[in-house]
């Protein structure tokens, strides 16, 4: 997913029309979840881009459970943060077996217009695991913030089916507690800066 969102700042995407606010966005911050001790996995920008990555403390980045990503993108050209979130959805079929999605939904923010919605993964292709991400979208000319919270689970042959074993009650009712927790940050804990 994060390879995905990194090759979206040079594609091109469709314009979108839409009123604009009388603020600009100059930032985002993700507060982070306090019931859990995160640890930065990933701190790169360049003049136009930036990614930032946590994990929860003394994961491995590479096994992680849980993964939250803070993006902003420089796009081709203007778009709403809906139609670049339906793009992702469309993408995401290139990277799993089986997805399904639920939004994107309009959200408002002082005049400008995000995007909020879940990618789910039944198997990602190569991987032995399935994702569920859920995703905020803020748009402002031609840059794009992208806050993405995505959960590893078992595989599975349909997006959005959990395949917990029978013996594992203790996993799924992390998971549903997890689950919940992402949500929750992508619609409540992403702060937009506006000058």
């Amino acid at each position: 997913m994060r390879k995905l969102l990194m090759a979206m700042g040079t594609a091109f995407l469709a314009s979108c029309a839409s009123t604009s606010p009388s603020s600009s966005v100059t930032s985002v911050n993700v507060e982070l979840p306090q019931n859990v001790k995160w640890s930065v996995v990933s701190d790169r920008a360049d003049n136009s881009q930036y990614i930032k990555e946590w994990v929860p403390e003394g994961e491995n980045p590479i096994t992680y459970k849980w993964i939250i990503t803070e993006q902003m993108l420089t796009l081709g050209s203007k778009t709403s943060a809906e139609s670049f979130q339906k793009q992702m959805f469309s993408l995401s079929k290139q990277s799993c077996t089986d997805v399904l999605f639920n939004g994107p939904q309009e959200i408002d923010v002082n005049g400008h217009k995000t995007s909020v919605g879940r990618i789910m993964c039944a198997n990602q292709y190569g991987k032995p695991f399935g994702t569920f991400t859920d995703q905020r979208v803020v748009v402002d000319g031609i840059t794009a913030y992208v806050v993405t919270s995505e959960l590893r689970i078992p595989a599975s042959k349909k997006a959005g089916v959990l395949a917990f074993g029978k013996d594992q009650l203790e996993e799924m009712k992390e998971f549903m507690a997890l689950q919940g927790a992402s949500s929750k940050l992508v619609r409540e804990s992403v702060k937009i800066q506006v000058q």
